[in-house]
C-alpha cells in the first residue's frame, strides 16, 4: 500500500492569464469540506489486510455531507483530517487561521488522507499522533493550531523516535541503536494481535460507549466537552475482551520509560492510578516477555535463581521493591535482576575501548579478552582496567588481575597474571634519565615492580621485585634526581612507603612515612586514591594527596621528613574533628551522589613535567582546575559538561579520569567522554570528538599511522555487564554458576571468567 500523502494540484500559477470569472461553488454539500479537497480524496482506497481481508475506503463526496465520518477509523472525522493542524471548527466564519495540511520539501502540500489510518506510515494512526500532541501540550492557543516536535501525524519521523528513553542497550556498548530503542510507535502497539488493521479493527483502545473515562491521565480517554477529540472512544477496537480497565489506550506509554498501571493482589487486579511504574524501564520488560502493564511482576523470580542461604529449605521472597527488602530476601525477582544490569546507571560493558581523537565514528573499537579473543587480534586478560601506560608503540595495560602489554608494532600481546588473590590497583611507569625503565604496581599485596625488557614487554614474573604485603591504593615517583628513582605507595590509614627502585628494576631500599605525616593518615583514617608530586612555582616541592573525603597537601621533597600534611578541601557528612571546606569546590547536580571532595583523578600540567602550574582535580562534583601560582581554584563555565539532560549534566561531571594532551584535555567521566578545548593556560569549552561511552576511568594517547587514537578504561562498577543479566535464565553468564549463588557470595553473574578464578586462595598446588 502506497503511504504516499496526496498533494493539492495547482492549476495555474500566473495571475495574468487567470479567467476573471467569479469565484466557483467550492462546498456544494456544504459540509464544511471545499470540493476541491474532498476532490483529492475521491477515489476508493483498496488494500488487503496482513491477514488477506480486503479493505475497501471509501472517499470523500462533494455531494454529500460526510464532514462527521471516520472511515478509515482512525479516530478524526473527516472534518478533523481537513482541518489538521488547526482544530474541527477551522471552517467556522471569524476562525482566523492558514491554510491546513503541511508542505514537504519541494514545497508542496499535503494534508491527512481520511482513506488512510496511518497517513505518514510511522506505524501509529492518525488520530493517536493527534491525541498525544495535544497531550504532550503540543497546542499553541495563541495561534490555534497544533505544533508537534513529537507525535506529527504528518511526519513519518516519529516512526524512530523514543521520547521517554525507555529502550534497552541490549548489546551493552553504550550506543541506542533503532533496533534497541522502544519507539513510540512500537509503544502505542504493544500487545496488539500481529493481524490488526485499524480500518477494520479500530484504535488499539478499550471504550464503554457514551461516556468516557472520569480520569485525565494516561491511559484514559475522556469525551464529551473535555475532549480534544470526540471521536476517539467510537473508534476503539470492540475485538478487545480481556482489557483492565476502561476507557483507555491498551499500549504503553511513549512518554512515560515504566508504564505499570495496575497489580493483581492474588485476589484482584487493583489499578495504580494516580502511580505508575515497578521499577524496570518497559522496554527491558517487553525485551525479557515481561509485562509493562502489571506491576505484580517486579517481585517474581520466573527463572528461579535465588539461593537459599541459610539452608533452612525455602528461598524467601523478595516482598518489596525496597532496597532493603530486596537484599533480605533470598529470591532473585526480576527487579532485582533489572538492578544488577542497571548497577547503578552504568550499564555499559566494562572494558579496553578506543577512538580517534577528533571526528570519526568508525574508529570506536572494543579490545577483546583473552579468553575468547579472536585468533591473531590483540586483546587484554581482564574487563577490569585500572591504569594505561603509553609508550611510543606499546602500551602496558594494568587489569585487576595482572598486566597486559600490547606491541602495536609487531601486533603482539603478553599477558602476565598476578598471584591468586592479588587484587592491582594502580601502576606507573618508573623512570630514569632516558625514560621509562620499568612499571610499580600498587597492589592489595604490597608494591610489585617489573623491569620493561629491549623488546618492550615485562620481564618474567619470577623476576619482579615486592615490597612488604600491604595494602596500598595508589603510587607515584617522587620528583627528584638521583641514579635510583624513589616512589611513594600510600593506602589506607597511614599504610605506606618511599621505596626506591634502580634502573634494572629492583626496589633497592623501602622508607618509612614520615612521623607527622603517617600520625595524621592514621589519626583521620584517610583513604588515599590519587597521588601527584611536584614543585609550586615560586616554592619547593609538594605532595597532593587526594582521598576519599578531600585533598591533603604535603610540602616534603620525599614524604619521609618532619612536614604536616594540610587539608586543601574536606568534607564528610559524619562527625569529624576536621572542618568541613568545600566553597572552592562546584556543588554536587541535584540528585547527584556521592562526596563532593573526594578526588577521583589528579593531573599536574604546565608548560613542561618539571615546572607545573595547574593541577587538575576530578571529583563526583566536576572538573576543578588550581592555579599553582596563585592557589585559587577554578570550576563550572568552560569547565563543565553542559549535559543534555539532568541525569546527563550529574554523570558527565562526575570526573574519574584526566589526561592533558597539550591541545586539549580528553576527561573520563560516569557518562564517557568529553574532550576539553586548550590547555593548562586557558580552556575554550567542549571540543567535537567522537563518542566513547561507559564509566572511563582511565585515559592515554598513542599515535598510529599518523593519528592519534584515545585508550579509554570503562569500569565495571558492581558488575562487569560482559553478559546480559536474563531474567528468564538461572545462569545469566553461562558459567555454570547460578545467578543467586554468585550473588550471595560476592561473585559476578554477568562475568562468565570468574568461574576460572580462585579469590580466596584454596586450591592446591599439586606440583
Amino acid at each position: 500500500m502506497s503511504q504516499f500523502p496526496v498533494i493539492a494540484p495547482v492549476s495555474n500559477i500566473h495571475p495574468d492569464d487567470a479567467s476573471g470569472g467569479g469565484p466557483p461553488n467550492t462546498d456544494r454539500d456544504d459540509d464544511g469540506i471545499p470540493d476541491a479537497h474532498e476532490e483529492l480524496f475521491e477515489e476508493y482506497r483498496n488494500f488487503s489486510a496482513i491477514d488477506g481481508r480486503v479493505v475497501s475506503m471509501k472517499g470523500l463526496d462533494k455531494s454529500i455531507n460526510d464532514a462527521d465520518n471516520d472511515t478509515d477509523l482512525d479516530g478524526l472525522n473527516n472534518t478533523e483530517e481537513y482541518c489538521w493542524p488547526y482544530p474541527d471548527n477551522c471552517n467556522e466564519p471569524g476562525f482566523s487561521r492558514g491554510e491546513t495540511g503541511a508542505l514537504d520539501e519541494n514545497g508542496d502540500r499535503f494534508f491527512l488522507d481520511p482513506r488512510v489510518s496511518d497517513t505518514d506510515g510511522d506505524g501509529m494512526p492518525d488520530g493517536f499522533e493527534a491525541w498525544m500532541c495535544a497531550r504532550a501540550g503540543g497546542f499553541d492557543e495563541e495561534t490555534q493550531r497544533y505544533v508537534c516536535p513529537y507525535f506529527d501525524p504528518l511526519n513519518a519521523s516519529d516512526e524512530t523516535d523514543d521520547p521517554d528513553d525507555d529502550g534497552f542497550d541490549v548489546n551493552r556498548d553504550g550506543f541506542l541503536s533503532v533496533a534497541e530503542k522502544f519507539t513510540s510507535p512500537e509503544e502505542y502497539q504493544y500487545g496488539m494481535p500481529g493481524n490488526f488493521t485499524t480500518e477494520l479493527d479500530g484504535l488499539w483502545c478499550y471504550a464503554t460507549l457514551p461516556q468516557g473515562s472520569i480520569q485525565t491521565q494516561w491511559p484514559f480517554i475522556v469525551n464529551g466537552l473535555n475532549a480534544s477529540f470526540t471521536n476517539i472512544l467510537d473508534a476503539c477496537t470492540s475485538n478487545v475482551t480481556d482489557a483492565v480497565g476502561e476507557d483507555l489506550w491498551l499500549g504503553t506509554d511513549p512518554l512515560l520509560d515504566d508504564s505499570d498501571r495496575y497489580s493483581w493482589d492474588g485476589f484482584a487486579i487493583r489499578p495504580l492510578y494516580p502511580s505508575f511504574g515497578d521499577g524496570m524501564p518497559d522496554g527491558w520488560e517487553v525485551h525479557f516477555g515481561l509485562d509493562p502493564l502489571n506491576r505484580t511482576n517486579a517481585l517474581l523470580d520466573g527463572d528461579a535463581d535465588g539461593w537459599d542461604l541459610n539452608r533452612d529449605g525455602v528461598v524467601s521472597a523478595d516482598v518489596s521493591p525496597t532496597v532493603t527488602a530486596i537484599n533480605l530476601g533470598e529470591a532473585l525477582s526480576n527487579l532485582e535482576e533489572y538492578n544488577i544490569y542497571n548497577d547503578g546507571g552504568n550499564t555499559v560493558r566494562s572494558g579496553l575501548k578506543e577512538v580517534q581523537l577528533g571526528l570519526n565514528d568508525s574508529s570506536f573499537y572494543e579490545y577483546p579478552l583473552t579468553f575468547n579473543a579472536v585468533q591473531d587480534a590483540l586483546s587484554i586478560m581482564h574487563h577490569d582496567v585500572r591504569s594505561i601506560l603509553a609508550l611510543e608503540t606499546s602500551v602496558h595495560y594494568l587489569t585487576r588481575y595482572g598486566v597486559t602489554s600490547v606491541n602495536y608494532e609487531t601486533q603482539t600481546t603478553q599477558d602476565h597474571w598476578l598471584p591468586q588473590g592479588v587484587v592491582a590497583h594502580e601502576a606507573v611507569f618508573v623512570e630514569g634519565e632516558t625514560g621509562p625503565h620499568s612499571i610499580a604496581l600498587a597492589t592489595s599485596h604490597g608494591v610489585h615492580v617489573a623491569a620493561i625488557q629491549v623488546d618492550g614487554f615485562l620481564e618474567p614474573f619470577e623476576s619482579w621485585s615486592s615490597t612488604e604485603a600491604i595494602e596500598v591504593f595508589a603510587v607515584h615517583q617522587l620528583a627528584i634526581g638521583g641514579s635510583s628513582q624513589q616512589l611513594i605507595a600510600l593506602g589506607a590509614n597511614g599504610d605506606g612507603m618511599v621505596f626506591e627502585v634502580n634502573t634494572g628494576g629492583q626496589i633497592t631500599e623501602t622508607y618509612e612515612l614520615g612521623v607527622n605525616f603517617k600520625s595524621v593518615l592514621t589519626d583521620e583514617n584517610v583513604v588515599v586514591t590519587e597521588l601527584e608530586h611536584g614543585s609550586v612555582p615560586g616554592g619547593g616541592l609538594v605532595l597532593y594527596v587526594g582521598t576519599e573525603r578531600g585533598l591533603m597537601t604535603l610540602e616534603s621533597a620525599t614524604g619521609r621528613d618532619d612536614a604536616s600534611p594540610s587539608w586543601r578541601f574536606f568534607f564528610d557528612a559524619n562527625p569529624s574533628t576536621i572542618p568541613n571546606r568545600i566553597d572552592d569546590l562546584r556543588s554536587l547536580n541535584l540528585g547527584a551522589k556521592g562526596n563532593p571532595a573526594e578526588v577521583q583523578a589528579l593531573k599536574l600540567d604546565g608548560p613542561n613535567p618539571q615546572a607545573p602550574t595547574v593541577l587538575w582535580i576530578g571529583t563526583p562534583s566536576g572538573l576543578h582546575k588550581l592555579n599553582l601560582e596563585i592557589n585559587d581554584m577554578e570550576f563550572g563555565g568552560n569547565l563543565e559538561h553542559p549535559g543534555s539532560n539532568a541525569d546527563e549534566l550529574e554523570q558527565s561531571n562526575n570526573i574519574h579520569a584526566i589526561y592533558p594532551t597539550g591541545n586539549e584535555i580528553l576527561v573520563g567521566s560516569s557518562a564517557g567522554l568529553w574532550v576539553l578545548a586548550g590547555n593548562h593556560l586557558a580552556h575554550y569549552g567542549l571540543q567535537s570528538n567522537s563518542e566513547l561511552p561507559g564509566e572511563i576511568s582511565s585515559l592515554a594517547t598513542m599515535v598510529r599511522n599518523g593519528e592519534t587514537y584515545i585508550l579509554a578504561a570503562a569500569s565495571p562498577g558492581r558488575f562487569a555487564n560482559l553478559e546480559l543479566m536474563d531474567p528468564g535464565a538461572n545462569d545469566s553468564d553461562s558459567d555454570g554458576m547460578p545467578d543467586g549463588w554468585e550473588l550471595a557470595y560476592g561473585l559476578d553473574p554477568t562475568d562468565p571468567w570468574d568461574a576460572l578464578l580462585d579469590g580466596d586462595v584454596d586450591g592446591l598446588r599439586l606440583n
